[in-house]
């Protein structure tokens, strides 16, 4: 390597920058890493229809970038599988397991498919990556999954490496996987030099459930998104008496959202007339258009619109290009600091959204806090409280309130320049 080179970071993702998934989460934060480091993005879980229709984008963007398939197939499943069992970490959880009580047929079968899976992510990463004992590089898995336990597992043949990982929802939360247990957990942790944490909720549950302390192995770097240039002027200037009050919702479909929640509230709003579009893919898409078709279709005070899934370029020029009155989220809980509400904020947005994980110091005399798990009647007269103040002083002052606590806790600038250059120090 080179005097003039700049070290050698890994990122491993799960699509980014081929995909939807990561783009609104990894897209910001890439090139503030790669002001520090020669940057080589592995995405390992895109679709070959995905990759088809990115490739040519990625080399525009000049993402040093290439694909590890996870898929595995029956042979190499079983090889695998036979591979992890020679491991101490397999017994390390299998045991934890037994003794639990809880489940074990499940978490015993599970526990080894996750083992089998990160086995062979390891094993094709070293190969991809010619990856050997005299390999120098900082290794940055964004999830703190089977890829991440795939390396740290066998961590100390490498002694020259570092290997860092971001936790954020469904790879932290027992309750977020099938059988209510994470599994490798401390084996994983054991092989990292830091765990991130991008939520303060979040790094909470991680040192309660692993009776940890938090040294500074553990920090808290919140993620963030771009200063948009918009102030609470802008957001007065831009208002036109009987201006529609736009109410939009921004995540996927999955049930965790709730977004049947969302129209069961809007089914309820009968003082407001409410214009709703929701940005956002997933499998559950055509479930929710029924839904809304069966319980919102008559409503004359309400018009809806499912916009699909959106580029985060998109999401910002659709920003750009209409007064968003309000954000909602119903979801039923929350890793960390959800993307979704911090752009909102930093368009000075106001928010409803449910008290769950980082939400509550994210809705703070800027919009409405519904309980965990509010009611239909509940989140319907949210909704009409916010539709009656738009346009007032008090709307205005909720405007200049998401400015401040973007200002305060998610401007991109500041959290990934300083993330950046804690890695830079490792």
């Amino acid at each position: 390597m080179g005097q003039d080179r700049k070290p050698d970071l890994y990122l491993i993702t799960q699509d980014f920058p081929y995909g939807h998934l990561e783009d609104s989460f990894v897209g910001p934060e890439y090139p503030y890493l790669c002001e520090h480091f020669h940057v080589s993005v592995i995405a390992a879980e895109v679709t070959e229809t995905a990759k088809l229709r990115s490739e040519e984008a990625v080399r525009e963007k000049g993402i040093e970038a290439c694909i590890i398939p996870t898929r595995q197939g029956i042979v190499e499943k079983v090889f695998s599988l036979f591979r992890f069992l020679l491991e101490k970490d397999c017994y390390t959880e299998l045991v934890s397991i037994v003794k639990s009580g809880e489940r074990m047929p499940q978490r015993v079968y599970r526990a080894l498919m996750f083992g089998a899976a990160a086995e062979t992510f390891y094993r094709r990463l070293k190969k991809k990556i010619s990856l050997t004992k005299d390999t120098q590089a900082l290794f940055y898995f964004y999830w703190f999954d089977y890829k991440c336990f795939g390396l740290t597992m066998h961590r100390r043949k490498f002694p020259k490496i570092r290997i860092v990982a971001r936790t954020h929802g469904y790879e932290l939360y027992d309750e977020r996987e099938l059988y209510g247990r994470q599994f490798f957990k401390p084996q994983t942790d054991a092989g990292l030099v830091r765990l991130v944490f991008a939520a303060q909720f979040a790094k909470d549950y991680y040192l309660k459930r692993y009776r940890l302390t938090g040294t500074e192995k553990y920090p808290l770097y919140r993620l963030g998104v771009p200063d948009r240039g918009v102030t609470g002027k802008d957001r007065r200037a831009g208002y036109r008496e009987g201006m529609e009050f736009l109410l939009l919702s921004c995540s996927d479909t999955s049930h965790v959202k709730r977004i049947d929640r969302m129209i069961g509230g809007l089914a309820g709003v009968t003082a407001a007339n409410v214009r709703w579009v929701h940005i956002g893919g997933g499998g559950n898409l055509g479930e929710m258009q029924e839904l809304a078709q069966s319980r919102l279709a008559g409503k004359e005070n309400i018009r809806y619109e499912f916009a699909g899934a959106m580029l985060n370029t998109e999401v910002i020029e659709y920003y750009r290009t209409h007064y968003v009155g309000c954000l909602i989220t119903t979801t039923q809980s929350e890793g960390g600091s959800p993307v979704a509400v911090q752009e909102a904020l930093s368009f000075g947005v106001p928010v409803i959204a449910t008290a769950v994980g980082e939400l509550p110091q994210m809705v703070a005399d800027n919009g409405i806090l519904l309980a965990q798990n509010p009611s239909a009647e509940e989140t319907a007269r949210a909704v009409e409280r916010m539709a009656e103040c738009f346009g007032t002083d008090a709307y205005f002052q909720m405007c200049e309130r998401s400015i401040e606590i973007f200002e305060e806790k998610f401007n991109e600038k500041r959290n990934f320049s300083a993330f950046a250059e804690e890695l830079a120090k490792l």
